[in-house]
């Protein structure tokens, strides 16, 4: 039997998206990949969520099941003959914890940093309120949504 590594939910997430200069994103571009532009211009994405229920070859992760994660990301493309492959690259997730960051950026080298971080989730019979902030040099940053 062939179980999943890694398992998880994403929930209450929330991205805002910013237009920049493909300059900007020329550094982080991995080699033989292109910028997937929309509308002829290059986007970057701040994207917030709970990550829960995390799981471990369907074991439960004890007091790290449950965290924010925040990450920044822009989009490419590769084309291989008339086939066209859409994806992402990740310039920084953001966790708060340090041995979840330090996992996955072993198992799959990404751009993970762990920073002090906290969620905001409020629901109404009209209405919801969901916000992320992370810390970085004693200043909070946040993103948020109503």
């Amino acid at each position: 039997m062939n179980k999943v590594f890694l398992k998880a939910k994403w929930e209450n997430l929330i991205m805002a998206n910013y237009a920049v200069d493909p300059e900007v994103l020329a550094p982080f571009l991995p080699n033989g990949l292109e910028l997937d532009l929309f509308e002829g211009k290059a986007l970057v994405s701040l994207v917030g969520f709970m990550f829960k229920d995390t799981r471990l070859f369907g074991v439960p992760i004890p007091f790290f099941g449950r965290f924010e994660e925040i990450n920044l990301r822009f989009y490419v493309r590769n084309t291989e003959g008339n086939c066209v492959k859409k994806g992402v690259v990740f310039i920084n997730e953001t966790v708060p914890h340090k041995i979840v960051a330090w996992m996955a950026n072993l198992l799959y080298k990404e751009h993970y940093t762990a920073f002090p971080s906290r969620h905001f989730i409020e629901e109404h019979k009209d209405s919801k309120t969901v916000k992320f902030e992370w810390k970085i040099q004693d200043k909070w940053q946040r993103m948020a949504v109503n």
